[in-house]
């Protein structure tokens, strides 16, 4: 089994809270990626970085269901939409601020995310694996890799 192959098996065995930790730490690695590469000028390089960043928060979007608990996900969607405006606006106005104040704010979401689910970890101990909000982004990313067909998946499923 190579990289790619335990990747996608991850991904594929991946729980729906696990698999919505692994979207967010995506968008976050892709937005420091723009981050860094618009402090440094590079402005096509930021792009493609804010795309990939987009579309994993589009993907955030995509996977609310609101048939549960609609109050909680109206409230989500409306922060994954303010994520999403702000990677736009840097995109278009080339502005490092508005890729910080987006950052910031999955930062906060992640961390309350994992929270969520240490609680639930306790409530339910058969639970193995969890993520911890002091674990380190882990690299390579499945999403990196540019030859990979792209599969949605709703992590609420």
């Amino acid at each position: 089994m190579n990289g790619a192959d335990y990747i996608e098996n991850q991904v594929l065995t991946a729980k729906p809270h696990q698999l919505h930790l692994m979207v967010v730490d995506g968008a976050l690695r892709f937005a420091r990626k723009a981050a860094q590469a618009a402090e440094e000028n590079h402005f096509e390089q930021a792009h493609f970085a804010l795309d990939k960043s987009r579309d994993l928060v589009a993907e955030l979007i995509g996977g609310l269901d609101s048939s549960q608990q609609p109050e909680m996900v109206e409230q989500l969607k409306a922060l994954f939409v303010f994520v999403y405006e702000n990677l736009h606006h840097a995109d278009v106005k080339q502005e490092v601020s508005y890729i910080h104040n987006a950052i910031k704010v999955l930062m906060i979401h992640r961390e309350g995310w994992c929270e969520l689910m240490e609680k639930l970890q306790d409530e339910t101990p058969h639970e193995t694996s969890i993520i911890h909000p002091q674990e380190s982004l882990q690299r390579p990313h499945h999403l990196e890799q540019a030859d990979q067909p792209h599969q949605s998946r709703s992590w609420l499923t």
